[in-house]
């Protein structure tokens, strides 16, 4: 019995000289130098950042308006949004933020004397300048009759296109007559 006696006790040390050894040799303090994940961090460029979306405007927009002009012009302008995008991104400290901006197209029709004479849809492709990178992001911002220079024998049109990237503005005019030729001018600014 002595023998068994001897051989457990002699087991038992076994145990725990092995437990020491292993609680020794796992704590070589890695953890305590790390500090855990240093994706986490103090760097800005790996630290976790606020995504934050917006879409301007939220949903469809439509605005349609019905123009009777002194000198026998009706005009109906239909201005919309689309589901086509221009996104601006910006980068801030653990933030990012993302802008989408619809574009818009107007559906124009102008009558003289009830005869329809220009029925068209208006969209940037009709005033884009391919040296111009200002058309690459840029949106249909209005597009409005300007009624003092239409009291004459054509129809004016004011449009403003916006770059949200570059916080730019270009504008134009549309001037129609009453055949229902047009052509657009660059207002300076």
């Amino acid at each position: 019995m002595k023998i068994n006696k001897i051989t457990a006790n002699t087991f038992l040390q076994l145990g725990v000289l092995l437990s020491l050894v292993l609680l020794l040799t796992g704590c070589d303090q890695t953890r305590l130098k790390n500090k855990g994940n240093q994706l986490f961090g103090k760097n800005p460029y790996t630290s976790v950042t606020k995504l934050n979306l917006k879409e301007i405007p939220e949903g469809y927009a439509e605005v349609v308006t019905d123009t009777i002009l002194s000198n026998n012009f009706v005009v109906k302008v239909k201005y919309h949004s689309t589901d086509d995008k221009v996104y601006k991104i910006e980068n801030n400290p653990n933030r990012i933020e993302s802008t989408a901006y619809k574009e818009f197209h107007s559906d124009v029709s102008v009558y003289f004397k009830d005869r329809l004479v220009l029925n068209k849809r208006i969209e940037k492709t009709l005033f884009v300048q391919p040296e111009n990178n200002f058309w690459d992001k840029c949106i249909m911002q209005s597009i409005s009759i300007d009624e003092t220079a239409s009291l004459t024998n054509d129809v004016v049109f004011n449009i403003s296109f916006f770059n949200p990237s570059q916080e730019a503005y270009l504008d134009y005019k549309l001037v129609v007559n009453r055949s229902g030729s047009y052509y657009i001018q660059n207002i300076p600014t």
